[in-house]
C-alpha cells in the first residue's frame, strides 16, 4: 500500500500532454477561480459593448453574373470573399423582428399600392433562387462567422424592359426562433426576368450571435411602398435552412501548448490559461 507521501509527490497526464505536479494542480484550480471572477467583471469591456447586442459587417453589390450556388466554397473564392467584407465596419445590426419592421414601414410608407395601380402601373414580383455559401470559420468547429446569401428577384410589368427600384429586408431566425433583422440592401433594380442580375449580400456576424443553426428569409419591397412583394425563405428552399453559424467573439482560434518533459508550468502561464477557458466557456452560453 503506497504512503501518503508517495501520494502526494504522484504526478498526472494533463491536457498539455506533458505533467504536473501536485502543488501545481492547487495552482491551476486556484488560478481558474480568480480567473472565473475576472471575466464576469470584465467581460463587457473585453468586446467594446455589452456581450450579445448585436454587430455584424455587410456589404450588398448586384452581380453581373451566376456565382456557384454550393453552399461551402472552394479556397480561393473564400478568400476573395473574405477580402470583400473585411473592408467593412461592424455596426450595430438594429435586431428589429420582422413584425416590429413591417410595422414602422406601414406607418411611414410614401405611397400605397393601390395608389399605384391607379395610375396605370402594374408590377408583380418574384424569386426566382436564393441560396446561401459559408466561408469564414477560424476555428474549424463547424460553425462559421461569415457567410453569403444570393437571390434572383424578377419583375413582370405592363411596360417591357421597365427598370424597377427594390431593396430587401434580411432576417435570420435562430433555430426556429423569431426573424430577426440583421440587413436591409441599399436600392437596385431589376428588370423581367433578367438571369443576369442577382443580388449578393456578404456578412461577417461581429458580436451577439451565439453558436447555433440559423434559417434565412428575404422580404423584397418596391421602393416608396410599404407593402412585402415578394418573400423567400427557408421554408422555400433548403439553401436558406440550417446555417451554422456564430459571430466571431465565439469563433476564435484555439491555441494548443505541447508541455515537453516532466516540468511543471509557472503559475502566471497558468492564470493565463485559466481565463481564456473561463471567457470562452461564458461565451458560448
Amino acid at each position: 500500500m503506497a504512503s501518503t507521501s508517495q501520494y502526494e509527490d504522484a504526478t498526472m497526464k494533463t491536457p498539455f500532454q506533458g505533467t504536473l505536479s501536485s502543488l501545481s494542480i492547487k495552482t491551476l484550480m486556484a488560478a481558474m477561480m480568480l480567473a472565473g471572477s475576472a471575466a464576469y467583471a470584465s467581460a463587457d469591456t473585453l468586446t467594446g459593448s455589452p456581450i450579445g447586442a448585436p454587430m455584424v459587417s455587410a456589404v450588398g453589390t448586384q452581380l453581373s453574373d451566376k456565382p456557384d450556388s454550393s453552399r461551402y466554397v472552394d479556397d480561393a473564392m473564400a478568400s476573395e470573399l473574405k477580402a470583400r467584407v473585411q473592408q467593412i465596419q461592424a455596426v450595430a445590426a438594429e435586431p428589429k423582428t420582422r413584425e416590429q419592421v413591417a410595422a414602422q414601414k406601414e406607418t411611414s410608407a410614401k405611397l400605397q399600392r393601390s395608389r399605384q395601380q391607379s395610375y396605370g402601373v402594374y408590377h408583380e414580383f418574384s424569386f426566382y433562387n436564393a441560396f446561401a455559401r459559408l466561408f469564414e470559420d477560424r476555428d474549424y468547429d463547424g460553425f462559421h462567422r461569415s457567410f453569403s446569401v444570393t437571390f434572383d428577384a424578377d419583375v413582370y410589368s405592363n411596360y417591357p424592359d421597365e427598370s424597377v427600384p427594390v431593396y430587401a429586408e434580411l432576417y435570420l431566425s435562430r433555430n426556429g426562433g423569431d426573424w430577426v433583422r440583421y440587413f436591409t440592401t441599399e436600392t437596385f433594380y431589376i428588370r423581367g426576368a433578367n438571369e443576369l442580375d442577382d443580388y449578393e449580400v456578404l456578412t461577417t456576424l461581429a458580436q451577439g450571435y451565439g453558436t447555433d443553426h440559423y434559417d434565412v428569409l428575404i422580404d423584397l419591397y418596391e421602393v416608396g411602398y410599404s407593402d412585402i412583394v415578394a418573400t423567400i425563405s427557408s421554408d422555400d428552399t433548403n439553401d436558406l435552412y440550417a446555417l451554422p453559424l456564430e459571430s466571431a467573439n465565439y469563433d476564435t482560434e484555439e491555441v494548443v501548448i505541447d508541455v515537453e518533459g516532466g516540468g511543471s508550468l509557472g503559475a502566471g502561464a497558468l492564470a493565463l490559461l485559466a481565463l481564456g477557458a473561463c471567457l470562452r466557456r461564458r461565451e458560448r452560453k
